[in-house]
């Protein structure tokens, strides 16, 4: 994978050094762009650190695993794992002289290779202190579940799984409805929320990402949602309104976009009232296009 990060070197190193021993790897530095550098393992499957020491034994029998999807599964863990419908994020911290860290690759890993519901990244905190910190890991091995709970230390596959399949999925991370969008499950987000009868937190920030990508599949859930459910989506202008101040000219063209879709009569004032103080002809022109979708549908 391709970053501008300081370690990216290393990591393409390491990379031809594998590939010198095991023919079937091949390294491609242009796979996917990331914020940090790693081996994608598979696509649902992130190494961010050096396998090295007592790192090694752990990360080869991964390998082999997803060549060979064996040793097989428990059939207690494969039955959890059969349950998993919603895709997951877990986030792996280890050290390389931890001494308990080797055991919850060996566990957590496998579970990723039979089901690609699972993202699993595994980051050394050692070589990406500044990542370790931003998460609030202060030991290893530290296993985070969609930017949430977190296990410190051994940990059990079938703990796991369970966790997993039991989650909320209104408390959705916006990372995992990220995933979820990418996958082009946009309609399962909307059914979702309409069951829910609520707006899911995480949802609101796909809104504002920083990829017009993201923001696009997140107006599809906006537009089903205008058209299945009106009361619902207008639930949507209060969150976007106290965020367009904050948010760039591209992110506030989004906004005006979903307002225009899902707003009523008030926010239809909100933004007679924004545009006046406008000064981008984008923004103003979608001010308008809001204003007349809204008057649209409020004659």
């Amino acid at each position: 994978m391709s970053t501008d990060h300081g370690e990216q070197e290393r990591f393409e190193s390491f990379g031809r050094s594998l590939a010198s021993l095991a023919p079937s790897i091949r390294v491609n530095t242009s796979a996917r762009q990331t914020p940090l550098p790693g081996l994608l393992l598979r696509e649902n499957i992130i190494y961010s650190a050096l396998a090295l020491g007592k790192e090694l034994p752990p990360f080869l029998k991964g390998l082999s695993c997803i060549q060979t999807r064996t040793p097989e599964l428990t059939p207690p863990v494969q039955a959890l794992l059969d349950q998993i419908h919603v895709p997951c994020n877990l986030t792996l911290y280890i050290a390389m002289e931890c001494p308990h860290c080797p055991g919850v690759v060996s566990t957590i890993f496998p579970l990723a290779v039979f089901s690609d519901k699972i993202n699993l990244h595994i980051i050394d905190g050692t070589l990406f202190p500044e990542t370790a910190q931003r998460d609030k890991v202060m030991s290893a091995p530290c296993l985070i579940l969609d930017n949430g709970f977190r296990w410190i230390g051994a940990v059990t596959a079938e703990e796991v799984l369970s966790m997993i399949t039991q989650r909320d999925v209104s408390s959705l991370s916006s990372q995992t409805l990220k995933t979820i969008l990418e996958q082009g499950d946009a309609d399962w987000i909307s059914q979702e929320m309409i069951q829910a009868g609520t707006i899911f937190q995480g949802f609101v920030q796909l809104l504002r990402h920083d990829t017009w990508s993201v923001r696009l599949g997140a107006m599809v859930v906006v537009e089903s949602l205008a058209e299945e459910n009106p009361e619902l989506a207008l639930k949507l202008c209060s969150p976007l309104i106290q965020a367009f101040e904050h948010s760039e000219i591209p992110v506030q063209g989004d906004i005006l976009y979903a307002l225009g879709e899902t707003g009523n009569l008030e926010t239809k004032r909100w933004v007679e009232k924004r545009i006046r103080n406008l000064k981008n002809e984008d923004l103003k022109e979608a001010a308008q296009d809001a204003i007349d979708a809204i008057a649209s549908r409020f004659p």
